[in-house]
């Protein structure tokens, strides 16, 4: 059969828009495993991501006080390296992917739920909601509590994950983390100005500059890695880097180090319906961490009638991405929300 042109230009643009569709579909099948200790989702047998309901053992040398349960860690490319930390030594209270307040009125009580070491506050794991697949994707639900741990304790926020692992054509891994956060009392928490706090990814400690490189040298020892020239880069949506783009309002933020003669990626997407979007980044000048932080801009507080809710979108990829293709992924995401 002879084809003209327009028919071969047609078949043409229905066989890639029909590759684009399938691309997903022809994706490895999601697994979601749960054991006593955690929730892991893995891509034809690879995994994906770790979510830690029980804390993971504290390494030799790291105070107990540091133990943590409920974030993500490991975090994995789809060759398999790991861009998320646990216990680093320069900064172990800096676990993976978490979330957290920093300066906070509760009552008239101070509570710090960041900093574990002052022993005021903590976020921990409290259930799992469930365990879900929904067409191809996979994740999961689950509970932490933001208590004190000073007397008298008292459980101040519920907050409620929603991790959603999304099917790709096996090139980058992404992946949702929806989060509600709601007073349990009658009292509202008031979360202060701060130049930190939120939902916060932290990169392994060997990705730290060279004002860190101490701290990294350590913790590469202390887990039998050969200790490297620590290299990494954070930069935003505007091109902006550790400095410039410190506390500025953005929509993604790239996490980028070394492996080996390899660069690995971790992406955070925030989205466009989140509380003061697009919110400012903290962008750490050295270490390899950065969160989306809305209490740079003012106070603001979470009751039972006025939740926090922000969802952010993760993409992690082997080499750095373009910008403008994880443009192109924020403005799918967003939708109608991105015009």
């Amino acid at each position: 059969m002879t084809h003209t042109p327009a028919l071969r230009s047609l078949l043409a643009s229905l066989l890639a828009v029909s590759s684009l569709i399938a691309s997903p579909l022809a994706a490895a099948e999601l697994q979601v495993t749960e054991t006593d200790a955690a929730i892991e989702i893995a891509s034809d047998g690879k995994s994906v991501l770790v979510y830690n309901k029980q804390s993971p053992p504290v390494p030799d040398g790291i105070d107990p006080i540091y133990h943590r349960s409920g974030f993500l860690h490991p975090v994995a490319s789809p060759a398999g390296s790991v861009v998320t930390a646990a216990f680093p030594a320069d900064h172990p209270h800096q676990q993976g992917i978490f979330s957290a307040w920093v300066r906070t009125n509760y009552d008239g009580r101070e509570i710090d739920f960041w900093n574990l070491a002052g022993g005021v506050g903590r976020v921990s794991h409290e259930r799992v909601v469930k365990t879900f697949t929904v067409n191809e994707s996979a994740g999961f639900e689950v509970d932490l509590i933001h208590h004190t741990v000073a007397e008298p304790k008292v459980d101040i926020l519920r907050e409620r994950w929603r991790i959603t692992v999304q099917p790709t054509d096996g090139s980058y891994r992404c992946f949702d983390l929806q989060t509600t956060q709601q007073a349990l009392t009658d009292k509202p928490l008031t979360v202060e100005k701060y130049h930190y706090g939120g939902v916060a990814t932290r990169g392994p400690a060997r990705w730290s500059l060279p004002s860190g490189k101490k701290a990294a040298a350590k913790a590469s020892d202390a887990s039998n890695e050969r200790p490297s020239e620590p290299i990494s880069e954070i930069v935003d949506e505007h091109g902006h880097v550790r400095i410039t783009g410190n506390h500025h309002p953005t929509r993604w933020v790239t996490l980028s180090g070394t492996e080996g003669d390899d660069v690995v990626c971790i992406t955070m997407l925030g989205h466009a319906d989140n509380f003061r979007a697009p919110q400012p980044a903290r962008l750490h000048p050295s270490m390899p961490y950065f969160c989306f932080a809305p209490c740079v801009t003012g106070e603001f507080q979470i009751t039972k009638d006025q939740p926090y809710e922000a969802s952010f979108r993760f993409l992690v990829t082997d080499g750095k991405p373009d910008p403008a293709w994880i443009e192109q992924q924020w403005q799918a995401w967003c939708g109608d929300k991105a015009e």
